[in-house]
């Protein structure tokens, strides 16, 4: 009698799929802010620089006018003042910002890491424009410490209280619109410009590439998305900074602001301040990238991913 025949091997089970990481939009988070944090303190001195060419409308301030302001204020927290709302402000809006773009890429594609460029253009700046909705108040305060005179306010609780007091709840949206106007085209097209540019690097370089070529690509991705919306930042700025101490607002809303831009500064005051802030962003965006990429190969997360 025959014997019976052999079963057949189950299949390897390197063709398993792979168990789903339920920590991972934790280790978003975290990395998200780590990144953060590192980037903007390392560039505070340059976002202030940046802030003061902004608010300034009585003249073209040039950028050693603008370091001997600061120098004036006699102390290196000069340089850095507004970083500590900075800081608060930043870490959870990278965090909310990278970990909603990795959620919104898996729910809107059942490919995420093929998905298209303007597919990424859509879920990163959705991404971005819910952070930053969600931590503007800050942002606002931020402004507020960067801009004021010195003594103005004693720190962000006082900013804070001071606002409150003087100008009402609503103060602290002062600028939302622009700002999520622009904040979406930015984001968007930063997040879809780097992973674009990346998945093709670490093609090139069969895996994580150095360090150089991952900062490059970050402040590649950021100057390209700074070009997009700059004037939305600049009439944000100048929204957040009116009606410090009671005085009377000086515009009307973000198109008031636009209209007497042109019309005082010509159409160039729109990009007023954008070379002190691509000296900022640009760095800043290629640690912060690079920082957040490293964190998440730390956390276990692949850099294809």
């Amino acid at each position: 009698m025959a014997a019976p025949a052999a079963q057949a091997p189950a299949p390897a089970q390197a063709e398993a799929e792979p168990a789903k990481d339920v920590y991972r939009p934790f280790k978003m988070l975290f990395s998200g802010a780590v990144a953060g944090v590192v980037s903007r303190t390392s560039t505070a001195p340059v976002d202030r620089l940046r802030m003061l060419f902004q608010v300034n409308e009585s003249s073209r301030m040039t950028i050693m006018q603008g370091m001997r302001k600061m120098a004036a204020e006699g102390t290196l927290k000069a340089y850095f003042k507004g970083n500590g709302a900075n800081c608060l402000k930043i870490a959870p809006e990278t965090a909310f910002k990278f970990a909603l773009n990795d959620r919104i890429k898996r729910i809107v594609s059942k490919d995420p890491h093929n998905m298209g460029f303007f597919e990424r253009v859509m879920a990163g700046g959705v991404a971005g424009g819910i952070a930053q909705s969600a931590i503007y108040p800050l942002e606002m305060i931020r402004t507020r410490l960067g801009v004021a005179p010195v003594g103005t306010y004693q720190g962000i609780t006082d900013c804070a209280k001071q606002v409150y007091r003087k100008e009402g709840a609503k103060a602290f949206y002062r600028g939302l619109t622009p700002s999520m106007a622009g904040i979406i085209p930015y984001a968007g097209t930063d997040i879809a410009t780097f992973e674009m540019t990346k998945k093709l690097m670490v093609e090139k370089f069969n895996g994580e590439p150095p360090a150089v070529v991952m900062i490059a690509t970050g402040m590649f991705s950021t100057s390209i998305a700074q070009l997009v919306s700059y004037p939305f930042a600049l009439v944000r700025t100048r929204l957040q900074a009116q009606g410090m101490g009671g005085e009377a607002n000086r515009y009307n809303g973000m198109i008031d602001v636009a209209v007497k831009t042109v019309q005082r500064e010509g159409i160039t005051g729109l990009y007023k301040g954008i070379l002190p802030n691509l000296m900022k962003l640009a760095p800043a965006a290629g640690i912060s990238w690079y920082t957040f990429e490293k964190m998440k190969l730390f956390m276990g997360i692949d850099i294809r991913s």
